[in-house]
């Protein structure tokens, strides 16, 4: 069974997920520089009413194979621990050991 962290990720990136057009239009409004005052002022209450959970920023990246969350490699999805025993092993294709 998956830790208790990853569950609790799991269900940020489902909220992240419903609220992710909402909060990317009203960044849009905020920062745009065309827009009136009163557009601006709703658009800022909306962003406010957002949810800490919904925000990108609480989202933690993971290892797919060992669940560590510190020196997770984007384009992988794993930890740099595991990178280098795969990358060894030749299963990374274009990845080589410098030594």
């Amino acid at each position: 069974m998956k830790y208790q962290r990853h569950l609790q990720d799991i269900n940020k990136r489902r909220k992240y997920k419903k609220t992710e057009l909402d909060q990317r239009l009203n960044k849009i409004l905020i920062f745009s520089f065309t827009t009136n005052v009163l557009k601006l002022i709703i658009a800022k209450n909306n962003f406010e009413q957002f949810k800490s959970e919904t925000l990108q920023v609480k989202i933690k990246r993971f290892c797919v194979i060992s669940g560590r969350s510190k020196g997770v490699l984007k384009k992988f999805k794993v930890s740099r621990i595991i990178l280098r025993e795969l990358s060894g092993k030749g299963l990374f294709f274009g990845l080589k050991k410098a030594s």
